[in-house]
């Protein structure tokens, strides 16, 4: 029995032998030398870094079509404009030529992607996984790196960009779009964050999981690298029609002059033949439900009005005639038209007045730019708050629903789509003051409508001239047209003038004496007795000055 039961029992051993024999143990787990863990890390981290930043790049431009947030790369553009000086502005203005805008914004998108595929590697040296990695759920560690990823660019954002901060191209008030525009680079960050770090763990190789089949193993994997890459690709995809949609709003009118038909001027310019300038790519398309004008700083009383509330003040309406800084001599970066709004002394009155330490008045608007003038002078011109442009409300690329104007000064300082006013004891640094632009009153300017260069005329035929005068809220004294080039000069007739703000027509009629070559010059006398100077300089960056000289032959 004995020896039986030692014979079953050495069988049952050898058995045991036999299947281990033929069932190997699975051989321990190895990890990836160095040199490959660096190198599977790079690869994976790049890919993660691309998918992460075309997700945030999606997400800011669904921002901003939907809710009105410009975009880090908006608002890297306007700080880089205030921190350039007017000659480095006009150099980039001819290097980019007719893509001035959108060019400039192009490469600092590219930028911006490359810079967040490059903080990729960042992330994965930070969060150091040893490879193969163990599962698809990020561990703590890589979390909070993700987490301090995306406050630490918000808050780089914050610094870089508070003064840029405060638009909204739906038209929200100006600290409500402050707290937009940072919530909006939180929500881009986040989403970097959160898609970096769900997708360099997904990239990574992983160890099979206990008892798992290695096939299906494999197929998780391959699977879980298409999604990523599929999200990278899609939101790729949705950034270029974000990008599309955008520019099918392009303000493909900036810098529009006015119209000249027949090399005639409306007495009063049409509202689609009128001059536009504007900084922005796209302009803001305001929500007047969502629109406030804000009254504040060293003010009585502070105030908030909507649209309705202040379209109830009292108001006026005054023919006021604009001209761009970059207007040349017999330019038509000009125009004319009839405004009705608020009259700031009226607005102020509202507010009880302004306190003592008021030196300076600002200005903000829906698209970032404000502009800063003395308020005495301010108040001297009579400005109007408008919201109405030759018997309509405020056509979208002129201003709605509200824009300055301040007689007597260049376009510039006669900002669009505003959105707050605020009264401050010292100067406040804009757009274009920074670059070192002129933003003193207005020059004189005079021009010919007719005739004008190349036209031929009979000896003793009766040529009529005509044109235009304007000296801002100077008024118009005087206009004198030589046909010597200056030697002398004979009085034109001067029409009566739309308002005190406006252009004035001059007419006369002339007649050459003899065959040959004519050089017409026009100058005029504004309401001071200060007669236009004939020294040429050019627009940039103090206003052009310099008589306009048509030349004509007569046979």
């Amino acid at each position: 029995m004995f020896t039986k039961g030692k014979g079953i029992i050495m069988s049952n051993v050898k058995s045991r032998q036999i299947k281990s024999e033929e069932v190997p143990a699975r051989p321990p787990r190895q990890g990836f030398s160095p040199g490959r863990t660096v190198l599977f890390s790079a690869v994976w981290a790049l890919v993660a870094g691309v998918a992460a930043s075309l997700c945030a790049t999606l997400v800011m431009g669904l921002l901003r079509l939907l809710a009105g947030i410009p975009t880090p790369v908006e608002m890297f553009g306007d700080y880089v404009l205030k921190h350039i000086n007017v000659d480095q502005f006009i150099r980039l203005l001819m290097t980019y030529g007719p893509n001035a805008k959108t060019a400039p914004l192009g490469q600092a998108l590219l930028a911006m992607i490359a810079i967040g595929t490059a903080l990729g590697w960042l992330y994965a040296l930070l969060v150091w996984i040893k490879l193969p990695a163990r599962g698809y759920r990020p561990a703590r560690r890589e979390w909070l790196v993700a987490l301090a990823f995306a406050l630490l660019m918000t808050l780089a954002g914050v610094i870089l960009f508070w003064k840029e901060l405060p638009q909204n191209f739906l038209g929200w008030p100006f600290d409500m779009a402050r707290i937009l525009s940072i919530v909006g680079m939180l929500c881009d960050f986040g989403v970097y964050g959160v898609v970096l770090c769900l997708g360099y763990r997904a990239l990574l190789p992983k160890y099979p999981a206990p008892n798992s089949d290695r096939v299906v193993a494999r197929r998780r994997q391959l699977l879980a690298r298409s999604g990523v890459v599929a999200l990278g690709v899609g939101a790729g995809l949705g950034t270029f029609g974000s990008i599309q949609k955008f520019l099918d709003n392009y303000t493909a009118y900036d810098g529009i002059k006015t119209s000249f038909p027949n090399h005639t001027d409306y007495p009063i310019t049409p509202n689609n033949d009128h001059y536009v300038v504007t900084q922005n790519p796209v302009d803001p398309s305001v929500d007047i439900n969502l629109w406030r004008l804000e009254v504040g700083g060293l003010v009585n009383k502070l105030g908030t009005y909507t649209y309705e509330e202040l379209q109830k003040l009292p108001s006026t309406a005054r023919a006021i005639t604009l001209e761009c800084i970059a207007n040349g001599p017999g330019g038509h970066l000009m125009g004319n038209a009839v405004w009705h709004g608020v009259p700031l002394r009226t607005l102020i009155e509202q507010q009880g007045g302004t306190q003592p330490g008021a030196k300076y008045i600002a200005f903000y608007c829906a698209d970032g730019y404000n502009t800063s003038l003395p308020l005495q002078e301010v108040l001297e011109a009579d400005p109007l708050l408008a919201w109405n442009m030759n018997g309509v409300d405020l056509p979208k690329r002129h201003g709605y629903p509200l824009r300055v104007l301040i007689p007597g000064r260049y376009g510039e300082e006669n900002p669009k789509w505003l959105t707050r006013i605020e009264f401050v004891g010292d100067f406040v640094q804009g757009l274009y003051s920074s670059q070192g632009w002129y933003n003193g009153v207005l020059r004189t300017t005079s021009r010919f409508n007719q005739p004008f260069t190349g036209n031929v005329f009979q000896v003793g035929q009766q040529v009529p001239m005509v044109g235009i005068a304007f000296a801002g809220n100077r008024g118009i004294q005087r206009v004198e047209v030589s046909d010597d080039g200056g030697t002398t000069w004979k009085e034109a007739k001067l029409d009566p003038a739309f308002s005190k703000d406006s252009w004035v027509f001059w007419r006369m009629d002339w007649r050459p004496t003899r065959a040959g070559t004519y050089t017409l010059a026009v100058r005029a006398t504004d309401g001071t007795g200060e007669v236009q100077t004939g020294r040429k300089q050019n627009t940039v960056p103090n206003g052009s000055t310099g008589y306009h000289i048509v030349t004509v032959t007569a046979k």
